[in-house]
């Protein structure tokens, strides 16, 4: 055996557990780890922005909410509790509420596909999708329940500090909650 450093490999086989020393599974797991919660933020964000823009270039969108509520509360398709806000608030104060929900879209998912201010964003949508929900009933709850899913591990995960504004953001303003 020769003691001659440059004939032998002297490095030290990767030892599980060892610090400093990731094996290539895990690094894959860390990386799709902290791709889907960003993949759901621009897939949330397209969404929204697309949806927002339908309300806001719809010929007459107050009409057109209080039509659909109306049917809804017809056909006793909602959440018991939240017919009667409807009924009282929303469908009285239609064209308001049609501004509210086109201009809400189309800003959160605009800012959800950027990154910039994504936490804030998110919740936004997430009252949107849970109000949405309540409207459709239990089942549409349901169903937009994933997408505040969605929503949420977007927030929790800080999705918009990859790929996004919210990066550069944090840099600058390390204090503030909403990136």
């Amino acid at each position: 055996m020769s003691l001659d450093a440059t004939s032998e490999n002297t490095t030290p086989p990767a030892v599980r557990g060892q610090p400093g020393k990731r094996s290539r599974f895990s690094t894959l797991i860390r990386r799709v780890r902290a791709a889907l919660p960003t993949v759901a933020r621009l897939l949330m964000g397209l969404m929204l922005m697309l949806g927002g823009w339908t309300w806001i270039h719809r010929a007459d969108p107050g009409a057109y909410l209080a039509g659909a509520l109306s049917n809804v509360l017809e056909k006793g398709g909602t959440v018991g509790f939240y017919a009667p806000f409807l009924r009282s608030v929303v469908i009285p104060n239609a064209s308001l509420f049609a501004f509210l929900v086109g201009w809400g879209e189309f800003l959160s998912g605009t800012s959800l596909l950027l990154g910039a201010a994504s936490r804030l964003a998110a919740a936004v949508a997430a009252f949107q999708l849970i109000n949405y929900g309540l409207m459709g009933g239990w089942t549409s709850l349901a169903f937009h329940g994933v997408f505040v899913g969605f929503l949420a591990a977007s927030v929790y995960w800080q999705s918009g500090r990859i790929l996004g504004v919210d990066r550069w953001l944090h840099r600058r303003w390390r204090n503030a909650r909403i990136w």
